[in-house]
């Protein structure tokens, strides 16, 4: 039976189950067996949190400096309100101050008209693109008609159409690898294709880099999210980044690209099997170590897996995927299943502190929570199995994952007490609502189009909407946030009811 159908009492009662196979205290496991007429099994035991961490999280709780008098209950309060006393010490010492909304509004708006013939825009993305030695900032489009567009920003020129670039199989998501002419397509069936962006003097024309045979199969069923991180390492000049993917397989993978005479090659260096399929990725780069980070969130839980990699991509020796710990977003109670997230957006506002926002799924108003993720370095400290004299890398060596299904014994750490704020967005949701974030440039807030249509300009040092946009009739199908020239900021939205493209421009 899914933990998601247990009531309260069946929940403890595999909790206190769980920690009696961790112990090896078997006898003892069979007779609540016996006395509770259930068989527990891996799959029932299947508890992102288990008992003593509970109880430990409990005794600390019950050891920390009481700041309820003065803190703003956020939930119940009319008015989002950020209290520094709400914070934990870890937050406090850094004296995180985010910037506040960076005053620049939208002074234009247009519906873009790329020929779709009414099709639905199933997924878009911004790309930075260098094509025949000139920087491009292009929109990327796939529609359900299997049309690829390609859009100039700057030029408000469309510069490419191309229908059925994978022979058959429609695109599901498409993104670019910033300041390059390649691009990533995934097909319905979970494979990674890759293609090119030509200039023929005024022309522009594309071609696959891959043939058929040569597709890369990253999910068993359909990719639901895909992103990529460019890294540039002195010491290894052919490597352009990594990726990572999430599917309907309930997988999450990670993988690195190399670029060799102009012709990309893509090696996936894990995956990993979670309990609940995942909802939203971040792809990031660990700011000390140069090595990747990513950040996972999965239904039925409000905590972020963290993985890695155990070394850095050279020689011949195997890079290895690596569980960290997880990430908790749910610090004022002791359940981690009472809300998921949806969406990762990476706000880091200097060269030391990453920092992330989270939009959740609560209904009826999604809401934001903003939290420091803490280095390799910080999270390895956190392991009680490893010792602390080892380096960072030895420490990654064993904490290697040698099962890649989750397993409901984990030793990797859950880490609490790092959330900066937790703010309502005032943007309206529903069970099925696709949540978008859209980190604007600088730290300088959110944009969030929402389920009435509306875009949201969203402040995340003080908690206030600052702008209120009409731009679509119902929610948004997908969104990105990107430039037009060097600095202006351009957002798009594509409606999944009207089918609009429209596009905002801030100058």
């Amino acid at each position: 039976m899914g933990l998601e159908k247990m009531d309260d009492s069946m929940y403890i009662e595999s909790l206190v189950a769980q920690f009696l196979h961790s112990k090896g205290y078997y006898k003892t496991l069979s007779a609540l067996e016996e006395e509770t007429q259930t068989k527990f099994t891996p799959t029932t035991l299947n508890n992102d949190e288990s008992l003593q961490s509970i109880v430990e999280d409990r005794i600390n709780f019950k050891t920390l400096q009481s700041h309820t008098e003065n803190a703003h209950h956020l939930e119940n309060g009319d008015v989002n309100t950020l209290d520094s006393l709400s914070q934990s010490d870890i937050v406090r010492r850094r004296n995180i101050i985010l910037p506040n909304w960076e005053v620049k509004y939208p002074d234009s708006v247009e519906v873009l008209n790329l020929g779709t013939l009414n099709s639905l825009i199933i997924d878009s993305s911004y790309f930075s693109s260098f094509i025949g030695g000139k920087i491009y900032n292009l929109g990327l489009f796939v529609t359900n008609t299997k049309y690829l567009l390609v859009y100039d920003i700057d030029a408000n020129q469309l510069l490419l159409s191309v229908h059925d670039p994978l022979n058959g199989q429609p695109i599901k998501l498409v993104y670019g690898i910033p300041y390059s002419n390649h691009l990533f397509l995934c097909d319905m069936n979970g494979n990674l294709r890759t293609m090119s962006l030509k200039r023929d003097g005024l022309q522009y024309d594309m071609e696959l880099v891959t043939n058929s045979n040569d597709s890369v199969k990253l999910h068993r069923r359909l990719i639901t999210d895909f992103t990529f991180k460019s890294v540039k390492l002195e010491s290894d000049s052919t490597l352009l980044g990594y990726f990572s993917s999430i599917g309907w397989d309930g997988r999450v993978t990670l993988g690195l690209v190399r670029e060799a005479n102009n012709e990309l090659i893509i090696k996936q260096i894990g995956e990993y099997k979670l309990f609940t399929n995942p909802t939203c990725i971040l792809l990031t780069i660990d700011k000390e170590t140069n090595l990747p980070l990513l950040l996972v969130g999965r239904l039925e839980s409000s905590l972020l897996t963290i993985f890695s990699i155990n070394k850095h991509p050279l020689g011949a020796e195997e890079v290895k995927l690596v569980e960290l710990g997880k990430l908790s977003l749910n610090d004022s109670e002791f359940s981690s299943h009472s809300f998921q997230a949806m969406s990762i957006g990476e706000i880091s506002y200097n060269n030391k502190d990453l920092i992330i926002t989270v939009a959740t799924d609560h209904i009826p108003y999604m809401r934001l929570i903003t939290v420091l993720v803490p280095s390799i370095e910080e999270i390895l400290s956190y392991s009680k199995n490893i010792d602390p004299n080892y380096s960072v890398f030895e420490k990654l060596d064993k904490l290697v994952v040698k099962d890649n299904n989750q397993q409901f014994t984990s030793s990797s750490p859950i880490l609490r007490s790092y959330i900066i704020s937790n703010f309502n967005s005032l943007s309206p949701q529903d069970k099925y609502s696709n949540a978008i974030i859209l980190s604007r440039p600088n730290c300088s807030g959110l944009w969030i189009p929402g389920d009435d249509g509306k875009l949201r300009g969203f402040d995340l040092r003080t908690g206030n909407v600052i702008e209120t946009l009409d731009s679509n009739d119902g929610r948004a199908k997908s969104a990105f946030i990107g430039q037009c020239g060097m600095e202006s900021e351009v957002v798009v939205v594509c409606g999944a009811v009207d089918k609009k493209i429209v596009i905002w421009r801030c100058s």
